[in-house]
């Protein structure tokens, strides 16, 4: 037995509460608890030497009320025979005690040997029982000591013979027994399946032998059950290793426990990456990462590596959760700690998805008249969109959005300036004048107002041109695949959330869906 086990078991509640029973005498309650704890500890040979005990010390309780009324009656007999003979003698002396003096003497010496006969065989009888309650809980050796005793005694005793023979039936029974359990206990499975199987043929009900046979069926499915999963996990099969060492553990926790738990562990955390090697923008596979990352910090607490790619993954999902719920601070404030950490997380869409939260945000502030807070974002989301030099159709965006606040806010100047950006980013003034000579007429009004110093006019032909060529940008056509998500698609066309919604009528992020064909702008 383990040091481990030994302290589990020792410090188990039922443990002790059949050693408090024990103290007590109390047999039957102290049984069932080391009943109980042989389920749980088939292996430990004390629990096995501890039941023998209480089988026993209660059926010595049992015989030795049984003589303490055989005696008694004894002592009775005993006492009246006494008392006859008293009498008896009282009378012979009446009547001439000298005459049968003799005869007397002979019906005393009768009577004595008459009580001790019984006294010897109520003696006998009480070793017997004895004898049968050692046999009973499997300790023929002792049973015999007793038996050989009888027989010194009277080797006529009424079922004696009988009585030594199941002592020699129940002793190879026990030496069969305790060479399966050393078995058992050096793992040779099948050769101790073997011996039991065989005394199942002989005594089915000898001690607990059809439990080790149960033991032996799950100890083995358990082996093959691990071999299978260490296959696995050596071939980087790491989904597979994880199912497999589980099931070890759901069947036996303390089979292997440690390599279990080790190759269980590795099996988390290299199952999480992988997944998100595979799939790192899939919702469905972060959700699998982050529970595999839980797993496995359930086993090692302390792992600060492991704790922050969980974080990173739970964060990610909180915010996508909230950006479907138009929870746009929490969106913020989850994805800016992400971003802190990892600016290219789930392949960009964490970046993605933080600045159309601020994008977001910033035009429920203009609609609420928050217009300075609104300002704040939308300057945020054009610090974000320049850290990506692909983010091209974003940054112009941002830079409308902000010339669009600044304007309410009378700072036409400052707007007309982001506006210049935007039509740059966007490459506007490039357009060729007779395909969109809407277009360049107003832009050239605008710099026309703007070099006049005329900025409220040159901000009005800038906004005309903007919306204008809102319905001009260059698009794609996608088709939505499981799995696939606004923010997502944002980012693999380096578009914006905004842009597609407004060119596809969408006014809930949510309402997208497998097969639907969207509009995906990818140039202003």
């Amino acid at each position: 037995m383990s040091a481990d086990t030994a302290d589990a078991l020792q410090n188990h509640p039922r443990y002790q509460m059949a050693l408090h029973h024990l103290q007590k005498g109390e047999w039957k309650a102290g049984i069932s608890h080391v009943e109980h704890l042989m389920v749980q500890f088939p292996l430990v040979p004390e629990l096995r030497t501890l039941r023998q005990d209480f089988l026993l010390r209660a059926k010595f309780e049992r015989d030795e009320r049984t003589d303490l009324a055989i005696e008694k009656a004894l002592r009775f007999r005993k006492m009246v025979t006494r008392i006859i003979t008293v009498s008896l003698i009282a009378v012979i002396g009446i009547g001439g005690i000298y005459t049968y003096s003799s005869w007397l003497g002979e019906k005393l010496d009768l009577a004595r040997q008459t009580v001790e006969h019984e006294i010897q065989m109520a003696q006998l009888y009480a070793k017997a029982r004895e004898a049968q309650g050692l046999l009973s809980v499997g300790r023929p050796g002792e049973a015999k000591i007793l038996l050989d005793e009888i027989a010194n005694i009277n080797l006529d005793f009424p079922g004696l013979k009988e009585t030594m023979a199941q002592v020699e039936v129940a002793t190879s029974l026990e030496i069969l027994y305790l060479e399966a359990m050393d078995l058992i206990a050096h793992e040779n499975w099948t050769n101790a399946r073997t011996i039991l199987e065989n005394l199942v043929a002989l005594d089915p009900n000898f001690r607990d032998i059809e439990y080790q046979l149960n033991y032996i069926e799950k100890v083995t499915l358990l082996n093959d059950i691990f071999a299978q999963a260490e296959v696995d996990f050596q071939s980087e099969m790491w989904e597979a290793a994880v199912t497999g060492y589980e099931s070890v553990r759901a069947l036996h926790p303390e089979f292997r426990s440690e390599i279990v738990e080790e190759r269980l562990y590795f099996s988390y955390v290299n199952a999480a990456r992988e997944t998100l090697i595979d799939q790192p923008d899939s919702l469905k596979a972060l959700e699998i990462a982050e529970g595999y990352f839980r797993k496995a910090l359930t086993l090692r607490p302390q792992d600060s590596e492991i704790k922050a790619e969980r974080e990173l993954a739970r964060l990610y999902l909180t915010a996508q959760e909230g950006f479907s719920n138009g929870r746009w601070s929490e969106v913020i404030e989850a994805l800016e700690a992400v971003y802190a950490v990892d600016p290219e997380y789930a392949l960009g869409t964490a970046q993605q998805t933080l600045y159309d939260a601020y994008v977001a945000r910033g035009e429920s502030e203009v609609v609420d008249g928050e217009y300075d807070t609104a300002l704040n974002d939308f300057q945020r989301s054009i610090a974000l969109a320049d850290q990506d030099s692909d983010a091209v159709l974003r940054l112009y965006e941002a830079q409308i959005r902000t010339a669009e606040v600044l304007g309410i806010l009378g700072n036409y100047q400052v707007a007309v300036g982001h506006y210049q950006v935007a039509t740059e980013i966007g490459g506007l003034k490039r357009r060729n004048a007779r395909e969109n000579p809407t277009l360049i007429a107003l832009l050239q009004d605008a710099e026309y107002y703007t070099t006049h110093g005329n900025f409220g006019m040159a901000f009005e032909r800038y906004h005309q041109a903007v919306e204008f060529a809102d319905t001009t940008q260059t698009t794609v056509i996608h088709v939505v695949q499981e799995g696939e998500y606004l923010t997502m698609l944002a980012s693999r066309y380096d578009s914006t959330v905004r842009a597609i919604a407004l060119a596809n009528g969408i006014t809930n992020a949510n309402l997208i869906y497998v097969g639907q064909e969207l509009i995906i702008p990818i140039l202003p």
